[in-house]
């Protein structure tokens, strides 16, 4: 990629966050005050989660992990997907926001426009992965290179995932253990298998660190647990016995390799790399806690599993996103990486009166107030980050 390229996907990805971060203001104050400016509060929710994914962490990442793949601007056809995948992202968000996955009617037929404008994002998802194929293919082999290889596959399973869940009605198949079984398939195989694991090959490709059995094993571990974890978001009434505890097992196999991962990197990171590896470890210990006692279960903790998501996604993947673009532009660090991070810290903290980790005597109506005041922060600090985002690339990518 050229400089010029990079920059205008890492404003743009920045923009996408601001939107969809505004977005999630909306629905904060909503669920504060009851005002949403005339949208339904759930559809809010739909169009700040798909476009967080969609607009923010997609096309991120495609830039990130082509600056290191592709180091030369020999090729226009990633600035071309990443375009792409711009326009899917912002096309499907006005679409969530109005209708949410209901079916609209036009003329005759009745066409769930959303999810049909979401659907073209994972046709561009496969331009990135055959982009990918070819862009690794001579490369020495390194840690960094297996780790995307996992999340890469990863995406392509969610986008199976996906398909399978369009076409149970064709199929008359009306259940709703398989729909929400392929929904979580399709979330969790991107949240916990391909950004997860992107963002930390991300990580040791700045890194380049030494790497050995333990580096190994925590990518064994992962792989081997991610499949089964996407039953840990599924209600536990409609979760078989034995898939119960395989999740569990699996969540605790990817947490410890996760832990793994986060104690041979800490060693060696770049300061600005130790805020994301210890969101990292917070959700590491989630995973293993949950996997491990019999009884707690994510889905069933609405209030908790809320907190790991964003511990997740704002923690460590989006700081995880902003390590990655300083350590390659220097202009985008100091203060305004340090000020995202704490906005993010911040922000998270909020959502502390919402789980069971909260005292039950403090709690009450003003964490709502709190986390809606709370909730801009995030959002004024991407757009810092763009201000302060300057041409020209500052190092050569590792």
């Amino acid at each position: 990629m050229t400089d010029r390229s990079f920059l205008l996907a890492w404003r743009g990805a920045l923009g996408a966050f601001v939107l969809a971060g505004s977005t999630g203001v909306l629905y904060r104050i909503g669920l504060a005050t009851g005002w949403t400016a005339g949208f339904d509060l759930v559809n809010i929710r739909h169009a700040h989660s798909h476009l967080m994914y969609f607009g923010w962490v997609m096309p991120a990442l495609f830039a990130l992990m082509g600056t290191y793949l592709s180091p030369a601007p020999s090729t226009r056809r990633l600035p071309r997907v990443i375009g792409a995948c711009f326009a899917a992202a912002l096309l499907a968000y006005p679409l969530f926001l109005a209708f949410g996955y209901r079916p609209v009617d036009l003329g005759e037929a009745r066409l769930p426009l959303a999810v049909i404008a979401a659907s073209l994002n994972m046709l561009v998802w496969y331009g990135f992965v055959l982009y990918y194929r070819r862009a690794r293919r001579g490369r020495p082999r390194s840690h960094a290179l297996h780790l995307w290889d996992a999340a890469v596959t990863f995406l392509v399973l969610a986008t199976l995932g996906a398909w399978g869940l369009a076409l149970l009605q064709p199929f008359g198949i009306d259940d709703p253990r398989w729909t929400t079984a392929l929904t979580h398939v399709f979330l969790d195989y991107v949240s916990e298998g391909w950004f997860v694991l992107a963002v930390l090959g991300l990580a040791y490709a700045v890194h380049a660190p030494r790497t050995g059995w333990w580096d190994r094993t925590s990518l064994h571990l992962m792989v081997a647990g991610l499949p089964v974890t996407f039953a840990l978001g599924m209600p536990g009434s409609l979760v078989p016995a034995t898939l119960r505890w395989l999740a569990g097992f699996g969540g605790a196999l990817v947490g410890t390799g996760l832990w793994i991962a986060v104690v041979r990197l800490w060693g060696v990171a770049d300061g600005r790399w130790r805020v994301p590896l210890a969101f990292l470890a917070l959700k590491a210990t989630g995973q293993v806690i949950v996997g491990l006692l019999p009884g707690l279960w994510w889905a069933d903790l609405h209030g908790l599993r809320v907190l790991y998501l964003h511990l997740m996604l704002l923690g460590f993947v989006s700081t995880g996103l902003a390590a990655a673009a300083a350590m390659l532009r220097r202009r985008v660090a100091g203060r305004g990486t340090a000020v995202f991070y704490l906005a993010v810290g911040v922000v998270l903290a909020s959502l502390l009166p919402f789980t069971p980790l909260w005292p039950a005597g403090w709690r009450g109506s003003w964490a709502f107030d709190v986390a809606a005041w709370l909730s801009p922060l995030p959002v004024l600090a991407a757009a810092w980050l763009i201000v302060r985002t300057r041409p020209g690339l500052d190092q050569e990518p590792r």
